[in-house]
């Protein structure tokens, strides 16, 4: 099928459904994304991308549930919100879309629009026409110097090409791919300065972990300081001021010529006092240290499958446990369902899971019952997953495992198993202690995670 053929069927279906119905919402998705809603119920919408590398057409009655804006998506809303559609053609018998409007005004006189839709990779446009002169356009650009966009300019539709290019497999594949994530890329962008913020608090403590680990290495290296001064008690009558060294297994040890034999001795338990208390606190640090990078990974890695409600609650989460600090942050009032868990399911049986704490405590101890499956990754800040069933298979049981891991964003791992009634709450939400578990180690994945991810409800 050429590119001409599937935009003439779009057509079709377009006014099949749509015709004679009303414009009556249009959403900007992001920059290149926009969505126009009529009407009849139950039809399907209208999704136009302008994305550089393969702009598309998409009926489709998927909702979204957000918002962004830029100067040309107002413009457009002002001037075709709540027309009237009339229908839509195959432009110049090329690929290009046409949807015809009429929109009556405040003095009801009726303006006839047509929206032009130039589905070309590098050079898609989208361009208002008023009586085929150019009003509004996504770019005052044409593809060539035949071609050009000018304001209240006559619309001349570029040169055709003289053969009609084929829809490839790989221009299907790149569409689905770009859709499905359109959601992703706008929580992405709207949520950029929490991402990185998020990146740089895991990289600079990361970094002091790795100068603690050193300081602790040198710490260690002097507690041999006491055994110097341990030798070096027994022999001070031989030892004077001005000496430089001294002997020890064989090993010359440095003095300070200007001490006395009795002050090079304190000097040596004073430095071995110090290596011993830094390598209690640094041991305390280096734990804790570790413990938040482990979160901080985990946050990160659930971030792709994060949606607006899962950003407000980490959010929150993060501000309450010091670890972002948001300027004249206000709780939002209404967060819908953000502290209800997720659950997929697998061959009929629910496999649920957290994104954040408060999550990841309701689903272990309020969603779970006593004979369901608790699933967690050893000694890693991870989700928490239940398996609703009271007796495992092999393939429930492989696939549950191995869906820990991907969530946690590893490529392996051990994974504990254990009976929700052996869990008990640990200190903080979504802490809990094991005491009777089955480990496994998972070193592949036999399925596709991100498959089964698109089809997560919630609790």
């Amino acid at each position: 099928m050429t590119f001409i053929e599937r935009l003439k069927n779009n057509v079709n279906e377009i006014n099949e459904s749509l015709s004679g119905t009303y414009l009556n919402k249009i959403q900007c998705l992001s920059d290149y994304d926009y969505l126009f809603t009529f009407s009849k119920s139950k039809s399907k919408n209208i999704l136009i991308s302008l994305n550089v590398k393969n702009p598309f057409l998409r009926l489709t009655d998927k909702k979204f549930y957000f918002n962004t804006s830029n100067s040309f998506f107002l413009r457009l809303k002002a001037k075709l919100l709540n027309s009237l559609f009339l229908k839509a053609n195959a432009y110049n018998d090329d690929n290009i879309l046409e949807l015809e409007f009429i929109k009556t005004t405040d003095t009801y006189d009726k303006v006839h629009y047509s929206l032009i839709f130039e589905i070309f990779k590098s050079n898609s446009n989208l361009i208002l026409l008023i009586d085929n002169k150019v009003d509004e356009a996504f770019r005052y650009k044409g593809i060539d110097t035949h071609h050009p966009i000018l304001k209240n300019g006559i619309y001349e539709p570029p040169l055709k090409a003289p053969f009609q290019k084929e829809v490839k497999e790989k221009d299907l594949i790149n569409e689905d791919n770009y859709f499905e994530n359109i959601e992703k890329l706008h929580l992405s962008e709207k949520y950029k300065e929490v991402n990185l913020e998020l990146k740089r608090r895991k990289k600079s403590l990361e970094k002091k972990l790795e100068k603690i680990k050193e300081d602790q290495k040198e710490a260690e290296i002097k507690l041999l300081y006491k055994d110097y001064a341990d030798y070096l008690l027994t022999i001070l009558d031989e030892v004077k001021r001005g000496d430089d060294f001294f002997l020890y297994e064989d090993r010359k040890i440095p003095l300070n010529e200007s001490y006395s034999p009795s002050q090079n001795l304190e000097r040596f338990y004073k430095t071995y006092k110090k290596a011993k208390a830094t390598i209690l606190s640094t041991k305390e640090y280096i734990e804790k240290t570790e413990n938040e990078i482990e979160y901080l990974s985990s946050i990160i890695s659930n971030l792709t499958i994060f949606n607006e409600d899962d950003y407000q609650e980490i959010i929150d989460e993060l501000i309450n446990k010091k670890i972002l600090k948001v300027k004249n942050y206000k709780k939002p009032k209404n967060i819908k369902n953000a502290a209800k868990p997720y659950y997929i399911l697998f061959n009929g049986t629910k496999i649920g899971f957290g994104k954040n704490s408060l999550q990841n405590d309701n689903l272990t101890f309020k969603y779970a019952s006593k004979d369901d499956y608790f699933v967690h990754l050893k000694n890693i800040h991870s989700n928490h997953l239940i398996i609703f069933k009271n007796e495992l298979d092999d393939k429930t049981l492989e696939f549950a495992l191995e869906l820990a891991v991907f969530l946690a964003g590893k490529k392996d791992a051990e994974v504990l198993l254990a009976k929700c009634k052996t869990i008990k709450k640990g200190k903080e939400p979504g802490l809990v202690l094991l005491s009777n578990y089955e480990s496994y180690y998972i070193k592949e994945f036999h399925y596709d995670f991100n498959k089964y991810l698109k089809e997560i409800n919630r609790f």
